[in-house]
């Protein structure tokens, strides 16, 4: 029997788990392990999930901006009760220098791939 691997490949994605996967798809653990084992299989499966990832990604960013406003406004508001204010400072602190690390590790990595494929 031939493995549908767009069956399989949606299963993997929804279900999280190669068990869940096999029960949803018909096609036993071993079979999908075994897929999972070839290049060309893993490839379809990490692109897929990379576009997921993506997706994902960009729904989150298209909201940073709406989110930051929202904490800027509540903690700028000062009929807030106060550790409403500072809960929402904090949170503008603890996310804001998490990104700016991210950035700055993404700013370096950069330069060490373009490094790299200079060489």
């Amino acid at each position: 029997m031939k493995i549908n691997d767009e069956k399989v490949l949606a299963a993997l994605i929804s279900c999280g788990s190669v068990r869940k996967a096999a029960e949803r798809s018909g096609v036993s653990v071993y079979a999908i392990t075994k897929r999972l084992n070839t290049d060309d299989f893993r490839a379809k499966y990490e692109a897929l999930k990379n576009n997921i990832l993506t997706e994902a990604c960009d729904s989150l960013t298209a909201r940073l901006t709406l989110a930051i406003d929202t904490l800027c406004s509540v903690a700028e508001d000062e009929t807030q009760n106060a550790s409403i204010r500072v809960s929402a400072s904090d949170s503008i602190l603890r996310h804001g220098l998490r990104y700016v690390e991210l950035a700055q590790i993404k700013t370096r990595l950069d330069r060490i791939e373009k490094q790299l494929e200079e060489q």
